[in-house]
């Protein structure tokens, strides 16, 4: 993240405190569900994926593991990789 981002993302943090954040966290979630559920509106889901892009970034900050979602991440698209791989061999 960088360090712009991250200064904004602190800041908003701080004026509307750690417990709002996660609130508006699973309100922009739930948005992005009914977004994707309703699969019309290109826009509005690029809309709300922006929105859950910002508040995952905050959660981070808040919960302070950035190192431990990347790891996990790393470990989801190995695994990712290692199934797109052997669904492409067996066809």
């Amino acid at each position: 993240m960088d360090r712009v981002r991250e200064k904004i993302l602190t800041a908003a943090i701080a004026h509307y405190g750690s417990a709002t954040q996660w609130s508006k966290a699973i309100e922009e979630l739930s948005e992005l569900i009914r977004a994707l559920a309703r699969a019309n509106d290109a826009e509005n889901i690029a809309e709300e994926m922006a929105d859950v892009r910002i508040m995952l970034d905050q959660l981070e900050i808040i919960l302070g593991n950035h190192d431990q979602v990347r790891q996990w991440e790393f470990r989801k698209l190995q695994r990712l990789n290692a199934r797109t791989k052997a669904a492409t061999e067996v066809t």
